[in-house]
């Protein structure tokens, strides 16, 4: 994903939750109360872009605790989301194909791959790996189901021309109501994949 890759800018635009280490002045205004401090240990949700670089930008030492750090405590903790959640994970485990992955998040993908590279998550990698795995599978079964349709018309000096094209047998598919961003381009790229192949098989 590129800067102006507009999907990885929405993506870093959802809300994760964190939990505040230090005491901020002035930043109250974030969670409603403008002029006033977030107090420590206070939790909020923040762009991810912004979550991001205060989890890893340090705040330096914490004046409650008597010994100095060896690295600096960075000014907010981030917390895991639901959508990466114990119970999204089992989920997603048990029955990945009949998770609603859109209702999760419409940039799930895009996150996990932001928060596994964060936290070098490798267990949130094997099950989003299997579950994308299993869930390609489906959405390749879907993609594939093309319908040849010809249609013929008749001009006024009675000659006729057909002409043949090529439309989703599957486009009212509950499944594909619930695919995310990626998984949405991924089906559209193997249908067309498929409609090229059939249209090659038809007209040569």
């Amino acid at each position: 994903m590129g800067y102006f890759d507009i999907e990885d800018v929405l993506a870093d635009s959802v809300e994760v939750p964190c939990k505040f280490q230090f005491k901020m002045p002035g930043l109250g205004y974030l969670e409603g109360n403008p002029g006033r401090a977030i107090e420590k240990n206070s939790k909020l949700n923040l762009p991810l872009w912004l979550a991001r670089i205060l989890a890893i930008v340090g705040g330096g030492s914490d004046e409650d605790t008597e010994y100095e750090p060896e690295e600096p405590i960075p000014f907010v903790e981030l917390l895991k989301p639901d959508f990466f959640a114990t119970k999204f994970i089992n989920s997603a485990k048990a029955s990945p194909e009949s998770l609603d992955v859109h209702s999760v998040n419409a940039y799930f993908y895009s996150l996990a791959v932001k928060w596994i590279t964060l936290f070098e998550d490798k267990e949130l990698a094997s099950v989003v790996s299997e579950m994308l795995l299993a869930r390609a599978l489906e959405i390749n079964n879907h993609a594939g189901s093309v319908n040849i349709v010809t249609s013929t018309t008749t001009t006024d000096s009675r000659l006729e021309s057909h002409s043949v094209h090529f439309e989703s047998a599957n486009k009212n598919s509950q499944f594909l109501m619930t695919l995310d961003q990626f998984e949405k381009d991924l089906h559209r790229h193997a249908h067309d994949s498929y409609k090229q192949t059939k249209r090659w098989m038809v007209e040569r």
